[in-house]
């Protein structure tokens, strides 16, 4: 009887499976981006901030070529619009290395905006997105990013200001850095040499070598493509090594199927729910979400694509390691817990099939008014769905929710 209950009545809990921590490592091995086959090729872009305003300034947008051969950090605002990062980046990176192939970024709203999609449609680069809340398909970016913060510490007055003017020296010194990925700095992969520093550094005159200018210039292009191959080859020797490590510290990965369902985590939002101001804590927030079926699956990169009814907004790729398993009950042996999603109901003034509404959950600001997250009648929490206050006005669970928050008279 004990063992029936452990293998089968208990895992089936939905309660438990919504509000139980996971305690076991994360899932799913380190899926490492291709190296790029040439210079500029493929770039990671990111944003750090807010920053504290300097100069005008209160964000830096940073461009990193994934084969470590250039870098760009520019200062600019958290409230441009997507032409105007279409200019900074024409600017500061087409004019010195050109037209990339690829773009690696995360979901920031520029970068996913319609018109950055449209301009790199009509370019023909192609434009990839992190997965919903797993900064590690931007690794490239998330490194840079800590570099440069690490270094603007050094620079940065008491008040916090100064970094913008220490952009220019902070990006000098991160060319004249050898990158341990690649072996190389990137000054030696983008110009062939490294560059002379203040003061310069005073040798004694080196004997002359025998050639002529052409052999002279033929021998610095085949040693800067041998630079180049080198970096490509400790480039993936480091990626090697980095998932070796990184999947030493992670579980075996559950491969999922189409139609199966996953509970989702939902650690990376639970700062969302605190930052709403009317003092609620994420320690009492429910750990998994769902469940949710599988859509479309990639189990060679642990990507999965999840059914969102009521979160049209959402994102609806995730990696594996924000997934688990999610365990049905057997109704045959609990017919108690057996749940049978109902009819609608038809309404002969509207001439519609409707659902009621058991009781409202939440309320979040919407423009000028609210949308309240309703839970219907003898249906799981994995149909709740966020309505406009114009369509809850007239339900007696308003009433009941804004009174027990000491709200009945607000306005809608």
């Amino acid at each position: 009887m004990r063992k029936e209950l452990e293998q089968t009545y208990v895992p089936a809990c939905e309660q438990c499976q919504r509000n139980k921590s996971s305690t076991a490592r994360p899932t799913g091995p380190l899926h490492p981006l291709p190296i790029p086959d040439a210079r500029g090729d493929s770039v990671a872009m990111d944003f750090v901030g807010p920053l504290p305003e300097d100069d005008g300034f209160n964000c830096i947008l940073t461009i990193t070529d994934r084969l470590g051969s250039d870098m760009r950090i520019i200062p600019c605002r958290t409230d441009i619009s997507a032409k105007e990062l279409a200019t900074l980046f024409f600017r500061e990176w087409y004019c010195e290395n050109g037209l990339p192939l690829e773009i690696i970024s995360d979901r920031d709203k520029l970068f996913v905006s319609q018109f950055w999609k449209y301009l790199h449609r009509l370019t023909g680069v192609k434009l990839k997105l992190s997965t919903a809340f797993h900064p590690e398909t931007d690794g490239a970016s998330e490194r840079t990013n800590r570099t440069i913060i690490q270094a603007l510490r050094y620079h940065v007055e008491r008040n916090q200001k100064g970094w913008a003017r220490a952009l220019p020296l902070v990006r000098f010194n991160h060319m004249n850095t050898v990158n341990a990925s690649t072996g190389f700095t990137p000054f030696q992969l983008h110009c062939g040499r490294q560059p002379r520093v203040i003061p310069p550094l005073v040798h004694a005159p080196a004997p002359p070598v025998p050639g002529t200018d052409a052999d002279h210039a033929t021998a610095l292009l085949k040693r800067l493509d041998a630079d180049v191959m080198e970096a490509q080859d400790n480039l993936l020797l480091a990626k090697s090594n980095q998932a070796y490590h990184a999947d030493k510290h992670r579980g075996k990965e559950h491969v999922y199927q189409v139609g199966n369902k996953v509970m989702l985590s939902t650690f990376h939002r639970r700062r969302d729910f605190m930052q709403r101001g009317d003092h609620r804590v994420a320690k009492f927030m429910v750990r998994w979400d769902g469940p949710y079926k599988i859509l479309r699956a990639w189990p060679e990169s642990s990507l999965y694509e999840l059914d969102l009814p009521g979160h049209s907004n959402a994102f609806p790729k995730f990696h594996a390691s924000l997934l688990k398993p999610h365990v049905s009950n057997d109704d045959s042996l609990y017919p108690s817990r057996a749940r049978a999603e109902p009819e609608p109901v038809f309404d002969p003034e509207t001439g519609e099939d409707q659902h009621f509404v058991e009781r409202i959950l939440d309320r979040r600001r919407r423009g000028r008014g609210w949308q309240y997250l309703v839970r219907w009648k003898d249906f799981g929490p994995e149909h709740d769905l966020w309505l406009p206050g114009s369509r809850v006005d007239n339900l007696e669970a308003l009433d009941v929710y804004l009174r027990d928050l000491g709200l009945h008279d607000e306005i809608l």
